[in-house]
């Protein structure tokens, strides 16, 4: 199952860091942030980095949470596994986890798999409504509540973690790169 630790903004990488020295892969099979793409004009140019798309959390697989939650304790101020206060461990939830499945892709770094949520392909009519999209943006269209078509960017409201979330994901016009 999926879980999500809490930690300082900033601080991901170097928990996911930490996590994979210090915890065997009996505890956690697997640490990892999800990344977004995202796209900056510079200079009448549009750039592509990637950003954090939940800053402050670390996903982890884990069969025992229990053995993680005490073994997080050994990094000092670094991570917090989220509970609901009553040392009950909440798994991101199957929907939940159906749903960020559904966004990212997983691509393989040198060292490690990254996953990214890759930037969606829409159309859009003269008043800049968007009548087609591709994915992952085209199953959570109805989910829209902003959209900034020359940002290049939609956000989407979802129910995660406990809380209704806004959600960032990227858009480029049919024919961008």
């Amino acid at each position: 199952m999926w879980y999500v630790i809490q930690t300082m903004t900033g601080k991901e990488e170097e928990l996911t860091e930490v996590l994979d020295k210090m915890l065997p892969q009996t505890i956690c099979e697997k640490s990892f942030l999800i990344k977004r793409e995202t796209c900056w004009r510079l200079k009448g140019e549009h750039k592509i980095q990637k950003e954090i798309l939940f800053p402050g959390y670390v996903f982890v697989k884990t069969q025992i949470p229990e053995t993680l939650y005490y073994q997080l304790k050994k990094v000092p101020k670094l991570s917090k596994l989220l509970s609901d206060g009553e040392e009950e461990f909440l798994p991101v939830r199957e929907d939940e986890q159906e749903f960020l499945e559904s966004l990212i892709t997983i691509e393989q770094d040198e060292e490690k798999e990254e996953y990214i949520v890759k930037r969606s392909e829409i159309e859009t009519d003269e008043e800049g409504n968007i009548v087609w999209a591709g994915d992952p943006l085209s199953q959570y269209l109805g989910n829209v509540v902003r959209k900034r078509i020359r940002k290049r960017y939609v956000v989407i409201e979802k129910e995660l973690f406990g809380k209704k979330r806004t959600v960032l994901l990227s858009i480029r016009l049919k024919g961008e790169e």
